[in-house]
Formats: C-alpha cells, structure tokens, sequence
C-alpha cells in the first residue's frame, strides 16, 4: 500500500508513505543503504555518488551526489549531510543547493514483520509568492513514482527472489542502469515476450491444421 501524504500545517513539503514486508530493524538496514535506495527512483539518473562507509548512517555523514532529474530537467552537483539520526527509526538528509532542504526517511512498526516507510521532502516556507513562481521548476516531482518504484521493489523480490542470481541482477546489474535504459530495456523485453507469445499461437494454430491434413 501506497499513501500520499498532505504537508503539515506551517510547513512546505511533501510525503509518501510504503508498507513494507519488513520488521522495523530490517526496514532501518534497508534505507541506511542510501545510494540503492535512490537509484530506485525512476527519474533519477545518478551519474556520480561518492561516499564514506557505504551502509552506514551516522550524524555528519557526507553523499556527493551528481544526479539529472528527468521530471524537471535539472542537473545537479550537490553534498548531502546526514543529520536527526534516530537509530532505528530515521534520519534526515539536507542539501548544500537547490530548493528542497531535506529529505526525511522513517519507519515506523505496524506488526512485528511489517511497517511502514514515510519519505518525505521539505521545502523553505518563507519565500515570496514570486520567487516560489520563478523556481517552481525545482520541485522535485518525482516523489510519488519513487515511493511506488520502492513498492515495486518489494513486490518484485516476493515475486521472482526464488529465481538464481535474480537478487544481485536487480540490486546491481539493474539499479546501476539509467533510468532511461531501464525503460527501455523493459519494453525490449515485454516486446520480445509477445512476440514470443505470437510466435507459439500461430505455432499451435499450424500444428493443429496439419494434424487435420493427416485426418
């Protein structure tokens, strides 16, 4: 389950809420694995990611990240700081540029193997009416593909894990594509899958007329 949430009052920002098949521990490792966590994002090409003790979260932690934003356009060489860590439950990531201040990860039991993850984004409330206009373009809108994209995730792993080498091809070999490549590998394959499907159906058909010749 999926869930947009409205921001606060007071405050500019924006959130998405994900059931995960995971108790609150194994969902706290899961998003302490940060890179992985945003190549999940369907509209988010990272060109560069640079940092220290990799599946690690602690205060004062720095990402350099450089990313292409496909739902805006934009092209961004930014630091990440890792700050609010409460061990086991979230932690916030602030941005030395751009318009959004802080992305928030946090997760929160619902039974003993399941809770749910909020992903939410800040954005700086005292701005003019004018200047929110002139930057509008730099709201990231891709937060509620990302939450689904994380959903997918998980329903893709319950679905196909049993199949060898089926983790490591879609933690490494397919969230190291591009986005773009991935959507386009993904029509090759359902393409070649119909066309394989095709190709059986008139297969069949064939089959089925000639064993009628023989009759």
């Amino acid at each position: 389950m999926m869930n947009e949430k409205a921001a606060q009052a007071g405050e500019d920002s924006a959130s998405v809420a994900v059931d995960l098949p995971l108790s609150q521990g194994d969902a706290y490792s899961f998003i302490q694995r940060t890179e992985f966590l945003f190549r999940l994002n369907p509209y988010l090409e990272i060109k560069s990611w640079q940092e220290d003790a990799p599946g690690r979260i602690y205060p004062g932690k720095k990402i350099r990240l450089d990313s292409l934003n496909e739902m805006n356009g934009m092209a961004q060489t930014m630091t990440l700081s890792v700050s609010d860590v409460q061990p086991g439950i979230s932690y916030s990531l602030s941005y030395d540029r751009g318009l959004k201040q802080n992305t928030i990860f946090l997760v929160e039991s619902i039974t003993p193997d399941s809770c749910r993850l909020t992903v939410k984004e800040i954005y700086p409330s005292g701005i003019s009416p004018a200047e929110r206009e002139a930057r509008l373009n730099e709201v990231d809108k891709s937060l509620v593909p990302w939450g689904a994209a994380i959903h997918n995730y998980f329903a893709r792993c319950a679905r196909w894990g049993w199949l060898p080498f089926f983790g490591w091809f879609q933690d490494s070999f397919w969230a190291g594509m591009a986005p773009r490549h991935r959507r386009i590998s993904r029509l090759l394959i359902w393409t070649t899958a119909l066309e394989f499907v095709v190709f059986l159906f008139v297969f069949v058909i064939y089959w089925l007329e000639l064993g009628r010749g023989y009759m």
